[in-house]
């Protein structure tokens, strides 16, 4: 019963999704990640376009995601999703991701929302989420803690919400969110160091026409820990929190060209 709750999907590092390294992007790492969870919610029946025929549709809330390694170009990795939980209003969703070997690269948990499309409100998530779909193991044990606020900015970065960052609920879409925190870190660490460790805590929608502020605050000046803030630009909103921790870039050897 465990390996018919775990779906696995396959892929293959393409040019298109690797950085000035030569490994996947963190973008295109969690677009794997959404798209074996849409592959799993289709096969169980809940997928967004099922939702949407009741006028309710999947939000993401929280994400935590730890990587062991990033994948390089032509690499083959293995990504294995299950619902993982669920509270009245909150459905559980962890990942791993392996590599050709065997070998863990990837671990993430994530806390989705339905919503329902003109409140805007929650709903009860037991009634597609059944106990009988639900394998209670954590990839990564986390009760998602509210993450901290900022208490200033040390850098902070203006985005327009553009057309291409939309998603089939016509706002941004949650993997923007990751980019725009990312766009706004130094140069100087984002050519030297990675990003291993990454905590989202998603609070409003932005949308086409908006404007975002994408701020960074380095709590410790010792430690690679970076805490972040997603405001509209126009009105202050928050729109999302993170926190990201980042270690030095090793070169890998790539025998996969």
């Amino acid at each position: 019963m465990t390996e018919e709750l775990i779906y696995k999907g396959r892929y293959r590092i393409h040019t298109y999704e690797i950085d000035f390294r030569g490994q996947a992007r963190l973008s295109s790492l969690l677009n794997y990640l959404q798209d074996v969870a849409g592959a799993q919610a289709l096969q169980f029946g809940f997928s967004v376009e099922a939702l949407f025929r009741l006028g309710l549709t999947w939000v993401l809330s929280r994400y935590h995601l730890k990587i062991e390694r990033y994948p390089l170009l032509g690499e083959k990795i293995e990504i294995h999703t299950w619902p993982s939980g669920r509270s009245e209003f909150y459905a559980l969703r962890d990942y791993e991701a392996y590599d050709e070997s065997g070998e863990k690269i990837l671990a993430a948990t994530s806390s989705w929302m339905i919503i329902d499309l003109k409140s805007k409100q929650p709903v009860p998530v037991d009634f597609i989420y059944k106990e009988k779909i639900i394998l209670s193991r954590r990839a990564l044990e986390d009760n998602f803690e509210p993450l901290p606020l900022l208490p200033s900015a040390e850098r902070q970065v203006e985005f327009p919400v553009e057309m291409n960052h939309l998603d089939l609920n016509r706002h941004v879409n949650n993997v923007v969110y990751v980019q725009w925190a990312l766009e706004a870190m130094p140069p100087e660490i984002l050519w030297k160091e990675q990003p291993v460790e990454i905590e989202v805590s998603y609070k409003a929608e932005a949308i086409y026409g908006h404007t975002v502020l994408s701020r960074v605050f380095r709590p410790r000046p010792e430690e690679m820990e970076f805490w972040h803030q997603i405001v509209h630009g126009q009105n202050g909103r928050e729109l999302a929190r993170l926190r990201s921790r980042w270690r030095v870039w090793e070169i890998q050897k790539n025998n996969n060209k």
